[in-house]
């Protein structure tokens, strides 16, 4: 990145149609845009190349070690996590299990699935409501906590 290029660059963008200041003022202008070039950059590089204390040797002293035997483990109980989820949402009506889907799979906001179900904001949520409590008693007769899958 060239500073003092788009130090000009900026000065010049900014006066592109209009009359450019005495020299003096224009050397204070100059100088105030390449002092917050100089700054931003400073700050940009700090943030890229400097970790904070403690960063770099977390991962070298955590006691959990991830070898492939608790990979393979994690992988099981997420895959069997997924089939939980899915025979508990299949217990739901298919609105509710739709408008579960958008909102805790696609991370969809209120509003896009009020749209997408063609329901005000405020009936999207108390079907919403009405779904998790569903999950939530179906859970619970299985033995299984769903509350655990439904943050977002």
């Amino acid at each position: 990145m060239d500073l003092l290029q788009d130090t000009f660059l900026n000065f010049f963008k900014h006066y592109s149609g209009k009359e450019i200041p005495d020299e003096q003022v224009s050397r204070m202008i100059l100088f105030r845009i390449s002092r917050n070039l100089m700054i931003n950059h400073g700050k940009s590089y700090y943030q890229k190349n400097v970790a904070l204390v403690g960063e770099e040797t977390s991962s070298l002293f955590s006691s959990k070690g991830q070898g492939p035997e608790s990979q393979v483990l994690d992988e099981m109980e997420a895959q069997n996590l997924g089939k939980i989820v899915s025979e508990l949402l299949s217990t739901l009506p298919e609105e509710q299990k739709t408008a579960i889907e958008l909102r805790y799979s696609q991370g969809c906001k209120l509003e896009e699935i009020a749209s997408v179900l063609d329901l005000s904001v405020s009936g999207v949520s108390r079907l919403l409501e009405r779904a998790e409590k569903q999950l939530l008693q179906e859970g619970k007769k299985r033995g299984i906590q769903p509350s655990s899958f439904l943050k977002s």
